[in-house]
């Protein structure tokens, strides 16, 4: 008995390290970043000005540049926008579009880096103007050809549709217009403009893509789509289409392609 009073110290103590062994746990490594996104194809940097300050824009030039300067611009509207999970790869998407129209080549031009912003329709004006002045300095440097197309998703698809109804034929700056997902908020406010017919007077010939994937409000969608349809404005050729195997995550990389192959 004396001997197993002598033991109880002694298991007492095993036990407490053994413990004090589970405790201790070697931490785990820290999770790997995902590597960097490495662009597809070279571009060039260039700095415009825009509401009072210098704003870096980027520009991908097809070989043809070179012999010739009358190309087509296509402007991606791609900001980190709060509500949505940002992409890094939609201005390599914009050109691999650009790549799949037969005999077609095209300046692709947008930021040079994702600014982060709360997009919302109230806001719309300020991103328009950004890449209304962007389009200025282009036509300065890199071409003569007016036709210029404007293409974005999510919140910026959306501006990408304020746009589309608030130009007419004196301030025009955009002739086509591809739009991915817009949220309900920017649909909403378009077809109030609609239904109200508030839409500017002597608007020339344009182009609209619309589409959705799984990831938005089909009903809100497709009211939009009806009520555009319903109007039949001579001076628009316009597409929809819905994307129901797709979300918003992937969704870019088959309607900017298809949206660049119906405006061009």
């Amino acid at each position: 008995m004396k001997s197993f009073r002598l033991l109880l110290p002694i298991i007492a103590i095993l036990l407490l390290t053994a413990c004090s062994n589970e405790d201790v746990q070697t931490p785990p490594p820290p999770p790997t970043q995902p590597p960097e996104y490495e662009p597809i194809y070279d571009f060039t940097t260039f700095t415009f000005s825009s509401n009072g300050m210098d704003i870096k824009g980027k520009i991908y030039l097809p070989p043809s540049h070179v012999t010739n300067s009358d190309l087509p611009a296509i402007y991606l509207i791609d900001y980190k926008e709060q509500h949505f999970q940002i992409a890094e790869d939609e201005f390599d998407q914009v050109i691999k579009g650009v790549e799949q129209i037969n005999n077609f080549d095209a300046l692709v031009i947008t930021l040079e880096e994702h600014s982060d912003i709360d997009a919302n329709p109230n806001g719309f004006l300020s991103y328009y103007q950004t890449f209304k002045d962007m389009t200025k300095y282009v036509d300065s440097i890199y071409t003569s050809n007016t036709n210029r197309t404007f293409i974005g998703r999510g919140s910026e698809g959306g501006i990408v549709l304020l746009t589309f109804l608030s130009e007419d034929s004196a301030t025009s700056v955009f002739d086509n217009f591809i739009a991915t997902d817009s949220p309900s908020q920017f649909n909403n406010v378009l077809s109030t403009m609609i239904e109200n017919d508030v839409v500017p007077e002597n608007i020339s010939n344009k182009k609209l893509h619309f589409s959705f994937s799984s990831s938005n409000d089909a009903d809100n969608c497709n009211q939009l789509i009806n009520l555009i349809n319903s109007k039949q404005y001579p001076w628009l050729t316009f597409k929809s289409r819905e994307y129901s195997m797709d979300t918003y995550e992937n969704v870019y990389t088959y309607s900017f392609a298809e949206g660049l192959s119906f405006v061009f």
